[in-house]
This record gives C-alpha cells, sequence and structure tokens, in this order.
C-alpha cells in the first residue's frame, strides 16, 4: 500500500511541479511592449478578412445598381443648364449680299447686342440667345449691300430659325 500510496504522492508531486513550472513560465512572461520598436506592427496584424458571401455580393450589386439607375433617373429629368438657359438659333442667310451683323434680343429691348458677325449669303450658323418667358425676340441684320432688315416680336422657341431672304 506504501508503495501505491508513493507512487499517487510522486505523480502528484509530479503534476504539481509541471503546473508551477508552467505557472512560472506563464507568470514571467510579460506582454509585449507597445513601445518597443515594430511592436506596432506586431500587434496590429491583420484580421482575418471577411470572405465574401454570394448574398453579400449580389446585395452589394443591387446597390450599386439602384444608386446607377437612380442618378441616371435624376439626370433624364433634371433639365440640362445649357438647355434652360439658352435656345439654339438656327440663321440662314438666304439674300444674294453678305450678312454683316445680326442681333437678337427680347422684344422691346432697346440694346442691340450683336450675336452674329459676317455670314456669307448661301451659308448658315448657329446661335444661342438667352431664353425668355415669353419667348419673343427683335431680330436685326446689316447686310454688305448697305441694307437692314427688322423682324419685331418673332416666336423663336417653336421655330428655331432665322430665315433673311430678300
Amino acid at each position: 500500500m506504501r508503495t501505491m500510496r508513493g507512487a499517487w504522492v510522486a505523480a502528484a508531486l509530479l503534476a504539481a511541479s509541471l503546473m508551477t513550472e508552467g505557472l512560472a513560465q506563464a507568470q514571467t512572461a510579460s506582454p509585449p511592449d507597445p513601445l518597443a520598436p515594430g511592436a506596432a506592427a506586431q500587434s496590429a496584424k491583420p484580421e482575418k478578412a471577411e470572405k465574401p458571401t454570394a448574398e453579400k455580393a449580389n446585395a452589394e450589386k443591387a446597390d450599386a445598381e439602384k444608386a446607377a439607375k437612380s442618378e441616371h433617373e435624376r439626370e433624364k429629368t433634371r433639365p440640362h443648364h445649357h438647355e434652360a438657359a439658352t435656345l439654339a438659333i438656327t440663321v440662314h442667310n438666304e439674300r444674294s449680299v453678305g450678312l454683316m451683323q445680326l442681333s437678337v434680343v427680347p422684344a422691346g429691348d432697346p440694346d442691340h447686342k450683336k450675336v452674329l458677325g459676317a455670314l456669307a449669303f448661301g451659308r448658315k450658323a448657329v446661335i444661342h440667345v438667352k431664353r425668355e418667358k415669353d419667348c419673343l425676340y427683335d431680330i436685326r441684320g446689316h447686310f454688305a449691300d448697305e441694307a437692314d432688315t427688322e423682324q419685331l416680336g418673332v416666336e423663336l422657341c417653336k421655330d428655331r430659325t432665322i430665315n433673311l431672304t430678300d
């Protein structure tokens, strides 16, 4: 019985010494010094990247498509600044002489601002005029043969063409 008891005592002592040795090692091991060189790199170990699941990828794709579609829809309904602010008018010089100067101003405006310079006979050009609420404009032209033309109260929003004829 003594040998059995001795074996148990020896096993207990061995286990205790192993445990004490492990504790001693655990107690003597100090945590890494955060100010030590390279500590930041060691402590900032990358976390495991989340594996993208098919469901998550599909949800992200749907969100991106929705955002793109809604932006596209907003672009379609939003008037373009250039289109809303001006009218593109085509001027045809159908006279037998060249145009020297053309002015297009809102109806009744005494300031005759030049919008087009020389335009040879038989040619055409596109001008841009500021859009007005009522779309009525006064058109004045001066030609190489010293002739002048005047068209008052012309509605340019419906027919965006100015035909200069003899």
